[in-house]
C-alpha cells in the first residue's frame, strides 16, 4: 500500500493550536507526507478545502472545531457534488466546540490519530443541507452535525464575541445561560412529512450527530449514516427547568417535560412570525424561512472500528 498523503487544514486561532503543532504534527510528519494549511481569516478553511480536494490527497484532516469541519465539508463538496471519490476526512478536535468529534469519539491525541490512519477504516456519513434567508435573498449550506434555530445562533454569537478566557466548556454554559435570560421566545412553525410543531420556541435542533453546544445531547438516538435527522423542539421552558435538565442533556438522556418534543425527519420547512436566526455546525447562516433536508451525498470519514454511532 502506498504511503498516505495528508493535507491538514488547521484553524489558525484554535485554542489548542500550540498543542497540535508541538505534540501531534511532528508525529504525523515522522510517518506520512504532510502538507499543512493554516487558516488566517474566518472563511479560509472553505477555500483551502476546495483547493486540496483536487490535489490527490488521501486524507484531509480538519484540525479545529465544528466550524472548521463545516467549512471543510462545504469547500470539498462545492462544485463536486457528483464526484465519486473525494479524499477521506479525518477530524482532530482542537477548537472551541468539538461536538462532531465527540459524536465519533475522536480525541486530540497523536497516538490514537496514528492508529486511526494506520487502520484506515472509512465510513460514509450522511451530508445534510439547509436553505435559508439572507439580506441579499437566500443562502445554502451543507452540514454534517447539527443545524439549529432560536437560542442556538444567539449563543454562537456570544461565544464568538467572547475572549474564551474561562475555557470552552464554561464559556458555552455561561453563553447559554445569559442568552436564556435575555432571549424572547418567538412563534415558530416546523412542518415535516408526517408531523407539525408550532409554538413559542426556545431552541430547535436537527441532528445528524448527537451533540451541539459543547456536549448537549439533543439527539440521543442519532445515527450518522441512517438517512434520518433527529429533531429536538424545546418550547417556552423556564430558567429553572433549563438548569434542572442541562445535566440530563449532558448525560445523553431524553428530557421528559411537556415543552420538549423529539421527532424524526428527512425534510422540514421552517417559518417564524419574527426574525429567527439559524446556524449549522457552529456557523451562523441567516434566518427563517428555511428548509432542512437529508441529501443523497455522503462523505467518507475515518472512524474507530468500535464506533456505535454508525450502522
Amino acid at each position: 500500500m502506498k504511503p498516505l498523503r495528508l493535507a491538514i487544514i488547521l484553524n489558525g486561532i484554535a485554542l489548542d493550536k500550540r498543542f497540535f503543532c508541538r505534540k501531534v504534527l511532528p508525529v504525523l510528519r515522522s510517518v506520512y507526507t504532510v502538507d499543512l494549511f493554516e487558516t488566517r481569516s474566518r472563511h479560509d478553511a472553505f477555500s483551502l478545502a476546495s483547493k486540496t480536494a483536487d490535489k490527490l490527497y488521501d486524507v484531509i484532516i480538519a484540525a479545529g472545531g465544528d466550524g472548521t469541519l463545516h467549512q471543510v465539508v462545504n469547500g470539498m463538496l462545492a462544485g463536486r457534488e457528483n464526484v465519486k471519490r473525494l479524499p477521506a476526512i479525518a477530524v482532530v478536535p482542537v477548537g472551541t466546540g468539538n461536538d462532531f468529534a465527540r459524536s465519533i469519539d475522536i480525541p486530540s491525541n497523536a497516538a490514537k490519530l496514528l492508529a486511526l490512519l494506520k487502520d484506515f477504516n472509512t465510513r460514509e456519513i450522511d451530508v445534510d443541507e439547509v436553505h435559508y434567508t439572507t439580506s441579499e435573498g437566500s443562502g445554502h449550506r451543507y452540514f454534517i452535525n447539527v443545524a439549529d434555530l432560536g437560542m442556538g445562533p444567539e449563543v454562537v454569537k456570544r461565544v464568538l464575541d467572547s475572549g474564551r478566557s474561562l475555557g470552552s466548556a464554561v464559556t458555552y454554559f455561561l453563553s447559554i445561560l445569559r442568552t436564556f435570560l435575555t432571549y424572547s421566545p418567538m412563534v415558530v412553525t416546523a412542518k415535516a412529512d408526517d408531523w407539525e410543531w408550532q409554538g413559542k420556541l426556545r431552541t430547535m435542533a436537527f441532528g445528524n450527530g448527537k451533540y451541539y453546544g459543547h456536549g448537549l445531547c439533543v439527539a440521543p438516538d442519532a445515527i450518522l449514516n441512517d438517512g434520518i435527522l433527529e429533531a429536538f423542539m424545546c418550547g417556552n421552558v423556564s430558567v429553572f427547568d433549563f438548569v434542572r435538565n442541562s445535566i440530563p442533556l449532558k448525560q445523553g438522556k431524553h428530557i421528559n417535560i411537556p415543552e420538549v418534543w423529539y421527532k424524526k425527519a428527512t425534510f422540514v420547512t421552517l417559518t417564524s412570525e419574527s426574525d429567527c436566526l439559524i446556524e449549522a455546525d457552529g456557523e451562523l447562516l441567516g434566518k427563517l424561512p428555511a428548509t432542512i433536508r437529508i441529501t443523497s451525498h455522503k462523505l467518507r470519514f475515518l472512524v474507530p472500528r468500535a464506533d456505535h454511532l454508525l450502522k
